[in-house]
């Protein structure tokens, strides 16, 4: 179905022997971007990345969300989602690639699954931007992982490992009094365990009731703890999900429209028409020609 937009290993963007497996590299994003000249834009991977920007401008685009690059930025981006950008040539900072198995912690709460700034729903972005004594730490945190990164050293990895936890936590102070959600930790955590089960299923299953059924809890509680986190029901989560990807087809997929439909999980092309169009005011069609 993604055919047309490439997925990326981290083999890949390391150029390095495919029957090496991987769980992170770290490189300073100018030299990232001077050795990835046969990349495609835009793309996807199948890793996490973070990219923290010390110098430059542009623009970043993840997912039809536009965002200015500055310096003390650092930007988010979970395995899946699609990107371009448009940097200047003095632009300087680091890349981190890494799966999910890689980072593993202790407490729930600093968890990839829970952490807000990964996620797609309401009111949040994938980036934060510093203050610049912020920015200095984090900037040394980012030159500490990439030298026990290249060094190689014995547990290099643990201390790679806590680097980036503290990383992401010194993150959630900024990001959370700007994009804060209402309800319990573990409200949040049952919203986030919905927003992966419908990232796994969201092409072959649409009801609200399956999904609940899967989260040991009924339709209407699922209802009620999307609608007051997040200011959306359960159905709209699904229906969101499933727009995204078909604007991501409609842009960097060479597929008919009815094609789409069936590769989505609609049998019928009218109705996956009617939905897309009730959902973003335009046809497929239009959507295409706008934005092509």
């Amino acid at each position: 179905m993604n055919r047309s937009i490439p997925k990326y290993t981290i083999e890949q963007i390391n150029q390095c022997d495919q029957h090496v497996k991987m769980n992170l590299d770290i490189r300073r994003l100018e030299d990232h971007i001077a050795l990835m000249t046969d990349v495609v834009f835009p793309h996807r991977h199948d890793f996490y990345n973070l990219i923290y920007i010390t110098q430059g401008s542009g623009t970043h685009d993840i997912d039809f969300k536009q965002f200015e690059v500055v310096p003390n930025q650092l930007f988010f981006m979970n395995d899946g989602q699609v990107h371009e950008w448009n940097l200047s040539a003095d632009i300087k900072g680091f890349t981190m690639f890494f799966k999910k198995e890689f980072y593993n912690v202790a407490e729930p709460i600093f968890s990839l699954p829970n952490l807000p700034f990964f996620h797609n729903s309401a009111n949040e972005a994938q980036m934060v931007i510093f203050d610049q004594n912020e920015a200095t730490v984090c900037e040394h945190f980012f030159e500490d992982m990439l030298n026990e990164f290249k060094k190689g050293q014995t547990h290099h990895e643990a201390i790679i490992k806590t680097l980036l936890k503290i990383i992401l936590i010194r993150s959630l102070r900024v990001y959370e009094p700007h994009y804060s959600t209402s309800g319990s930790k573990l409200v949040l955590t049952k919203i986030h365990q919905f927003e992966g089960l419908i990232e796994k299923n969201y092409q072959h299953i649409k009801g609200v009731k399956e999904y609940a059924s899967l989260l040991n809890m009924t339709p209407n509680y699922l209802n009620a703890i999307c609608s007051t986190a997040l200011g959306k029901t359960a159905g709209e989560m699904i229906r969101d999900r499933v727009i995204l990807e078909a604007k991501r087809l409609l842009i960097h997929s060479p597929l008919s429209i009815c094609e789409m439909g069936y590769a989505l999980g609609y049998d019928d092309c009218s109705y996956f028409i009617r939905m897309f169009k009730k959902s973003v005011g335009q046809t497929p069609e239009q959507f295409r020609t706008q934005l092509a």
